[in-house]
């Protein structure tokens, strides 16, 4: 067979000849502008999104903001990369200076060679926000008009027009005043019997002026119990509310200690709910004992009155008592005023192995000093066994059980 070398000869002659070409840099130019300086600006504005738009080439682009965690050449600082094609937007929160930073860097040979050039101008930033975001009287938000008029309103029963308004401001540099006093949000005290004018000075000095005003509208006279629930203490029993007959029934869980429980309550708008003369708290226990709270008053907006009665007792400990485990289930003959559960099981049937099931408390139950777990603690039934029933932490009644092999 005759061998053809020529071929050879090219091919190799081609990749030796590739190997010795070598890759081209793109070349490194960090150049950019900014779009307020084009638009004639000095000063970037704090809050104002101005764009870094690239002028120059590189294979990579980054940009560094100067804000903290974002300044060139600090470690760990983050940048964003970007194309030439790219206008990248920032915003400063706050006035001051700040080092922006395009970074170009371009490899050749194959990643052998690597170049970078870094381009930084100092942004001047300046503050010059003067308005307000909210305003508030009353518990009431402002409403704050193209024309810089704020107003909100009170209910009519209202008599005493000095009000402590909350505000906020874009900016915390910006300062506010009323007849030349400077103004501190949900502290000074103004009269508000006629408008009052509330001028907002900028870091600059810029200002704006707001004229606030309020109307009135009709107090509402709705003073109903819209929600009543045991909270901590309790195992979130709900109460049911009568508002015809004005009364609250509440069954509590045989477990819950009805003298010191947490109470989870609403009511109408604007309302206000007093226990005992005292304006209620869901951070403080209540007595919905026997010899407890019996009354809850409800104030309407117009100071208009209810008065609801409470009806509270606790359920029986024990509803239903059966055995885990046994098919079919026995069912416990419950005696509440003696105190006593009767419960017949199937002739062949362990009964020194047992594992009581109840419904009902859901409080602590024991058998002597021994706490039991509903449906899985077991005992030896051979003899009568009384469990105690502990309404919190305190025990309650006593329930004597005896089972019976038919």
């Amino acid at each position: 067979m005759k061998i053809t070398y020529k071929p050879i000869a090219i091919l190799i002659t081609l990749i030796i000849s590739s190997s010795c070409v070598k890759e081209n840099m793109i070349k490194v130019d960090p150049g950019f502008i900014v779009s307020f300086q084009r638009d004639g600006m000095t000063d970037a504005f704090a809050g104002r999104t101005f764009y870094v738009i690239p002028t120059g080439s590189g294979e990579f682009l980054t940009l560094y903001s100067g804000t903290a965690g974002h300044v060139w050449g600090e470690a760990g600082a983050k940048g964003i990369d970007l194309n030439k094609a790219d206008s990248i937007g920032v915003t400063y929160s706050a006035a001051g200076k700040y080092n922006l930073s395009l970074v170009s860097t371009s490899s050749g040979d194959f990643g052998k060679e690597v170049s970078r050039e870094v381009k930084s101008v100092e942004i001047n930033t300046v503050d010059d926000r003067n308005s307000f975001t909210v305003f508030n009287i009353n518990g009431a938000d402002g409403v704050i008009s193209a024309d810089n008029e704020i107003s909100f309103s009170v209910p009519d029963i209202v008599t005493d027009y000095n009000f402590i308004a909350v505000y906020g401001l874009q900016s915390d540099q910006a300062k506010v005043y009323v007849n030349g006093i400077e103004q501190t949000s949900g502290v000074t005290v103004n009269d508000f019997s006629q408008p009052v004018i509330y001028t907002v000075k900028s870091n600059q000095g810029t200002e704006k002026r707001y004229t606030v005003k309020f109307t009135t509208f009709p107090a509402s006279s709705e003073k109903k119990i819209t929600k009543f629930v045991l909270g901590v203490g309790g195992n979130g029993e709900i109460g049911e509310v009568d508002e015809a007959g004005k009364t609250i029934s509440l069954t509590a869980n045989y477990g819950t200690n009805l003298a010191a429980v947490r109470l989870i309550l609403e009511s109408s708008y604007a309302s206000k709910i007093y226990i005992s003369n005292a304006l209620y708290s869901d951070r403080k226990n209540y007595n919905l004992s026997a010899t407890g709270l019996k009354t809850i008053k409800v104030i309407a907006q117009n100071n208009s009155e209810a008065e609801y009665t409470i009806n509270s007792l606790a359920s029986y400990p024990v509803l239903a008592f059966t055995f885990a485990g046994l098919v079919p289930a026995p069912e416990g003959v419950i005696n509440v005023a003696a105190k006593t559960i009767s419960v017949d099981v199937l002739r062949g049937t362990d009964i020194t192995k047992l594992a009581a099931l109840w419904t009902g408390s859901v409080g602590k139950v024991t058998i002597g000093n021994a706490v039991q777990t509903n449906g899985v603690t077991v005992n030896d039934f051979s003899a009568p066994i009384t469990y105690t029933f502990y309404k919190g932490t305190t025990a309650g009644d006593k329930y004597k059980v005896t089972v019976n092999v038919k």
